[in-house]
Order: structure tokens, then sequence, then C-alpha cells
């Protein structure tokens, strides 16, 4: 009983600190190499945004991966000025089949730092996805990259240079930036970091074995061996399966160790594939730089409709744009041109502009000459009023004018006549036609007043008789005392100035 209360009071303990871990994350990172930290990167691309990593990566023997409460990854990227981490969510990648020791018993839940001779872990959900703003790199600088998994179990927290062996640089662009991605294949080495990897045939986790020269025990005969901590510098070959890279090298037999036949780099035995997890890199890791990436300048347009003859200003219809240096529109120039401004159809214009950088980029402006149209003229004439037997010529109270002829005036023909012996009022009519025919006509009137009339209309006054020929106006009447007072006042006056 006693026994089994300590066994409930240390699982208790373990618990209690492996919950104060994950809630404080009081972490302190341990720099190891890949044998303790095992990793893959499988893909790096970009979107506008980001640069988005994807892999895989666990600590080697030391508690269970199942999901995310037991463990953590991040990627961190630094160099003399700057350090980050980003975290990555975890993704549905398993390596338990590839790191299992067969005929081991799986790790009790609560079991750490196990060798696999002892019992096999879950290497479950052990797939990352860090996204990383690329406006977090700084422009021009280069970072190298390490990989850094936290154990919730066992309380650990790992890191180590991440590599991604290409065979060349890889370079992604997004809008307005360029990220060169750097891990050389040709500058990778890879270190056997186990002494039971078994030399495969194929890229892949089920494939046959090498067995090959004399036997060394009767229990593994002549299966082929990698040897441990011997390094091969040829590698032909890189082939991601399943998740994992595959390098193809060839070897050579070596001594029988630990009653196994070893293989060492040569080219007798060959294709020898082995696989990443076994292996430590040394080289060139990660790296990540981040430029700004000079973009063509664009075009802004817009078809250019004009009539025959007529003339444009080409920076109305046209606009260029540049990513870095904005409006260039006064730098577009014209590279040629079939444009006939008196000639219908559809002409082309290309223009080109150029950045600072020496960027270039072409268009093709259209223009559309079109057939101009023949607007009717018009004519400028308006009423008028004339005397009786006056001298009167028509063409003097009229002008014309035509859109596309111009001044139509002395075109103009008096379509009838008036008499002006007559008092009445009389329709006067004018015509007039462009240089295409198309005419227009307009009436006015003119009106004959006699003399009399004329006469009638100018009244004339005196001091003494301020109405004259005319009756005194009705709503003057009530006053027509005090006006005949201020008459009789003023004759007063002038009387005595006289005498």
């Amino acid at each position: 009983m006693q026994t089994l209360l300590r066994w409930l009071k240390y699982i208790f303990i373990i618990y209690t600190i492996h919950t104060t871990l994950i809630q404080t994350n009081a972490y302190t990172d341990m720099m190891v190499s890949k044998k303790d930290l095992s990793f893959e990167v499988l893909s790096i691309e970009t979107n506008q945004n980001e640069l988005i990593v994807r892999g895989w990566a666990f600590i080697s023997y030391k508690q269970h991966f199942n999901n995310s409460s037991d463990h953590s990854s991040y990627l961190e990227f630094f160099n003399i000025n700057d350090q980050f981490r980003i975290q990555a969510s975890l993704t549905n990648i398993s390596q338990t089949q590839m790191m299992k020791y067969f005929g081991s018993p799986s790790c009790s839940s609560i079991s750490t730092y196990q060798m696999p001779e002892v019992c096999n872990y879950n290497y479950e959900q052990v797939g990352f996805e860090a996204k990383v703003p690329l406006e977090r790199f700084r422009v021009g600088d280069s970072y190298q990259t390490n990989i850094i998994v936290q154990g919730h179990t066992a309380g650990i927290s790992y890191k180590t240079a991440l590599y991604y062996p290409l065979p060349n640089d890889v370079i992604l662009s997004s809008t307005g930036r360029e990220t060169v991605v750097t891990s050389r294949l040709d500058a990778t080495e890879l270190k056997i970091n186990a002494t039971t990897v078994l030399a495969r045939k194929q890229a892949q986790k089920q494939s046959a074995y090498w067995f090959y020269g004399s036997n060394c025990s009767t229990t593994y005969r002549n299966q082929l061996f990698f040897q441990i901590n011997t390094i091969y510098r040829k590698i032909y070959e890189k082939v991601i399966n399943e998740n994992t890279s595959y390098y193809r090298v060839g070897g050579n037999l070596n001594v029988c160790y630990d009653s196994r036949r070893r293989i060492t780099e040569g080219t007798l035995i060959q294709p020898v594939w082995i696989a990443s997890p076994y292996v430590l890199y040394s080289g060139t890791p990660l790296q990540i730089k981040v430029n700004l990436k000079n973009q063509a300048p664009s075009f802004i347009k817009e078809e250019i409709n004009i009539y025959q003859g007529e003339t444009f200003v080409l920076s109305d219809y046209v606009q260029a744009i540049d990513p870095e240096e904005g409006d260039i529109s006064y730098r577009i120039v014209e590279i040629s041109s079939n444009l006939d401004r008196y000639t219908v159809g559809r002409y082309t214009i290309n223009v080109q502009v150029s950045d600072n950088e020496g960027l270039s980029s072409n268009t093709n402006v259209f223009v559309n000459v079109l057939t101009r149209p023949n607007n009717a003229p018009i004519i400028n004439a308006s009423d008028i009023k004339i005397q009786q037997f006056a001298h009167f010529n028509g063409l003097e109270y009229v002008n014309a004018y035509d859109d596309e002829d111009g001044d139509l005036t002395e075109n103009v023909l008096i379509l009838n006549s008036i008499d002006t012996t007559l008092l009445s009022d009389q329709e006067l009519c004018y015509y007039v036609e462009d240089l295409k025919y198309l005419s227009t006509t307009k009436c006015i009137i003119v009106s004959i007043y006699s003399y009399q009339e004329l006469m009638n209309k100018i009244r004339y006054v005196s001091k003494n008789n301020m109405f004259y020929n005319e009756s005194l106006p009705i709503n003057w009447t009530h006053k027509q005392i005090i006006l005949e007072q201020v008459i009789l006042n003023n004759n007063a006056l002038e009387n005595q100035s006289i005498n």
C-alpha cells in the first residue's frame, strides 16, 4: 500500500511539474546536435506576405510525442543584428514507424529518457508549419535558422541548426520582394549517428535491405549496417518520400562490429539509401535572405478616339506607374507609330517607360481616327422693327456659323422680300448651306411701324400744363388742389423776381 501511495505521489509530482512548465513556458534552450533533435524540412514557399516553412521535428528517445499537449515547435531566425522566433503549428505527420526498434515494447505514457532497445516512443503529430511575415526580415540581411522543440513531458527544450539540403539556391518571388533560400547539398556532409541503421536499396520506409559479403554472425549474417560516426561526402541524390528525405550514397565493406557487417563511404555497393533521421548534417545550414525586388513599371491607358485631322496629347490617355517610384509618366517615350490623323482607321502607338534601375515596360496605345460628323450650320438672327418707308437690307441682321466650315455669313440667302410701305408684321426667312450641302432655314418677324405711331409715344409737358392734351390721371385727382397751389406759388415767385 505504501509503495502504491509513493507511486501515486510520484505521478502527482511529475504532473505538477509538467503542468507548471506548460503554463509558464519556463524552458532553457539546450543546443544539441541532430542526433538528439531530429528534423526534416519538406518545403519552403512564399505567398504575398509570408514565408511558409513546412517539415517535422522531434526530440529523440526522451518522451512520447502524441499531440500538441505534449510538445511545441518553433523556428528561430538570427544574425548579428536581429533575432526572432516564430511558433509553428503542429501538423499530422508521424515518424513512429521510422523510429521503431523492432522487438522493443512501447514505452509507458509517463516514461522519459529511454533508449529504443528498452522501449519505443510514439512520434505522432510531429509535423510543423511556420508562417513568417516577410516584413519581419530586415531587407538585405542573411538569417540563419534554428529549429526548437519543447518536450512538455520531459520538461526540456532542444535547439539545433536547421538544414534543408538543396542542389541550388531557391529564389521565391512575391509582391515587391525576393526571398533567397540557401542550404547547399554539395556543401553538406552526412554523418551516421546510430549503430543500428540498415543500408536500404530504395528510398522508402519498407525498402529491402542490402546483404553483401561474408557473414558476421548467425543473427545478422551479412546484412549491411552503416558504421556509426562515418562520414559521407559524396551525395548523389536526394528524394523525399512519405515526408522523409532519403540520400543516395555509395558504400564499401568494412569490418564486423557488434556482430554486424558494416559499410563506410565507397563505390562498391550502389545504390545505398539512408533516411535523414539517422544522419547528422554539416556544411551550410538553412539561410534566409529577403531582398526588395525591383518590379517593372506598368501602364494605365485608354483608347484614343479622334476625328479626322484632330490632334491630341498622348499623356492625356496613358500613365506609367512604378511600384517603387510611383508616377513616372513623364518618362514615357514613343517608340513607334503608324498613325495617320487624316485617314479613317485604327492605328497603334508603341510607348516605353523605364525606372531608375533601367527596368523597362512597353505597351501599345490604340488610336481610332473617326469620320468627322457633319453638323448643320447655325443661323443667328432675331426679330426686328423698322420704320415705314425706311431702307431695309435683311443681310445686315444675320450671321451664320458651321462647326466644320466656320463662318458662313457670306453664304446666307434671303428667301423672300419685305414691303416696308405696309404697316404690318412680316416674316423674313434666311437660308444657308455648308460645303457638304447640309442646309438650315430660319425665319424672323420684321415689324413695320409709322412715324405718327412713334410721335404718339412722345409726351410733352410744361410747368403750366403737366398733362398736355391728356386728362388728369384718376389716382392723382385728390392731389389736384395741392398741385395747382404749387403752380400758383411758383408763378408768384417768378413774378417777384422779375419785378
